[in-house]
């Protein structure tokens, strides 16, 4: 394996110069002035479709996808690729049935956050049971691309994998600190840009004139018995795909990445154009198959690898030509950031609105918010690069998180949506039995092969329906906002 030349960290180094100045830039462009909670928390609500597409998709498809994405080419070949179409069918459905009823309700609640959601619908204490399932969820998915990154840096940079993690989340932690989600936003439209040139334009091009083209590549494969299913579309099994489809289809329907983008963007049309084209054609087909046939070329290139996740970044340190390995190798952590930061802020937001501002100081003046909202980016950051320590694998993390919260939080949603009959005991016990049965799932190990996403959802529907059935609505729930035809 060559090292990095002093062009590969001088490209990296301007490339974070560049992202910590637009952080460092929009902190005080806000400090001290009105609105200045809005921008951290919620971009100012005005993102135009260019700024709210790249930053959906830059949210979703971060560097834990890329590396992840990379290890299931390089173990189940193009199969793999299912995983991300299913996120991009969850976005396009997402984008038709729910993008506009919560930005209707954003923009004339002003709300922020998924426990606002649910406390307008149902009732305080489902928003915030609500909000606090999300929360935890999306701090282990930050966990899963703090890995990622560590071990792009590992392999790249050559140095322990711990130390990477801890590199990786303290840079993470410093950016999001200073310019909450505008930042974040206003960034993810170069790095959404980077990444996709980095795959699609780079790595792959070169990639295939490295095994010979396309016909090769799938050639090689096939006339290997160890690699010969890797050619198969339905090699990774009907089982694990449907695990994908119940575990991935939820997500942009709860996502706090998703929330953000819709309570950001200018309109109505803008969030419901970002979504649809975040699900086709960025994440399928294109991040799709060319995060895929990355780790095919690996497993054709590099079959000795020990660390199929380590597929993406071996690829990018071993065939890249000086200077474009570390343009690329920026594109990645990019992408770690870009995906990390939204998440982060998001638990940040839940606990400076759902808990502090609800329960510990109602009168809060901004210039109190914003404090606490950089103090739990800095608290909650930590607690996530810890779990990076405990869950040492990328896909795994990022599975486990989107179990547990699809598993809760995905039928009171749909509830909410498009039920008028939810009820806020129904809501709230879902949630509560349906996450908790999920986790004793994985906690024995998912008996019998069957996901712990199926074992949520067979306990979390039969629990809406039958529990609201048997109770009536609360006085606090909002039922006109939600289901009152729009004129």
């Amino acid at each position: 394996m060559r090292s990095l030349h002093l062009l590969d960290y001088l490209a990296i180094a301007v490339y974070f110069l560049a992202l910590f100045s637009v952080g460092v830039w929009v902190m005080r462009s806000k400090r001290g002035r009105a609105g200045e909670v809005d921008s951290f928390l919620a971009a100012d609500r005005n993102m135009n479709l260019i700024q709210t597409t790249s930053s959906t998709a830059a949210g979703d498809l971060g560097g834990g996808f890329s590396i992840a994405m990379g290890g299931l080419g390089f173990t189940l070949g193009i199969s793999g690729s299912w995983l991300i179409a299913m996120s991009g069918l969850s976005i396009v459905l997402a984008s038709f049935f729910m993008v506009p009823k919560v930005k209707r309700w954003a923009d004339k609640m002003q709300g922020l956050t998924t426990g606002d959601l649910f406390e307008c619908r149902y009732d305080r204490r489902t928003g915030t049971l609500a909000a606090v399932v999300i929360g935890l969820a999306w701090l282990a998915f930050v966990g899963g691309q703090i890995i990622a990154g560590g071990k792009l840096i590992q392999v790249t940079l050559g140095i322990d994998l711990g130390l990477a993690i801890i590199v990786v989340g303290g840079i993470i932690l410093a950016y999001t600190t200073m310019g909450g989600l505008k930042a974040v936003i206003y960034t993810d439209v170069f790095q959404m840009l980077v990444l996709m040139v980095g795959i699609l334009l780079i790595v792959v091009p070169i990639g295939l004139i490295k095994v010979g083209g396309p016909i090769a590549l799938f050639e090689t494969l096939a006339s290997n018995p160890e690699t010969a299913t890797m050619v198969n579309w339905g090699e990774a099994g009907w089982k694990q795909i449907l695990g994908w489809f119940f575990s991935v289809i939820p997500i942009w329907f709860i996502a706090i990445v998703g929330l953000q983008r819709i309570v950001a963007a200018r309109d109505v049309k803008t969030a419901q154009r970002a979504f649809f084209l975040t699900g086709v054609p960025i994440e399928w087909p294109l991040f799709a198959i060319g995060s895929t046939l990355v780790g095919m070329f690996a497993r054709v290139l590099m079959p000795e690898l020990s660390d199929p996740e380590l597929a993406t970044p071996m690829m990018i340190i071993n065939l890249l030509p000086i200077g474009v390995a570390g343009f690329v190798i920026a594109a990645y952590i990019a992408a770690v950031m870009s995906t990390a930061d939204s998440c982060l802020i998001g638990p940040a937001a839940i606990f400076t609105n759902d808990v502090y501002r609800k329960y510990f100081n109602p009168g809060a003046s901004e210039l109190q918010l914003v404090a606490v909202a950089r103090s739990a980016v800095v608290i909650l950051g930590f607690g996530a690069i810890a779990t990076a320590y405990l869950v040492p694998s990328v896909l795994d993390l990022i599975l486990y998180a989107y179990t547990f919260s699809a598993a809760g939080v995905f039928f009171p949603m749909l509830g909410l949506l498009f039920w008028p009959r939810a009820t806020a005991s129904g809501a709230f016990w879902s949630i509560l039995l349906g996450g908790t049965s999920a986790l004793v799932w994985i906690a024995f190990s998912e008996p019998f092969g069957f996901a712990a996403s199926y074992i949520g959802w067979f306990v979390s529907l039969p629990s809406l329906v039958l529990i609201s059935l048997m109770t009536e609505h609360s006085s606090s729930e909002d039922l006109e906002t939600f289901y009152q035809p729009q004129r």
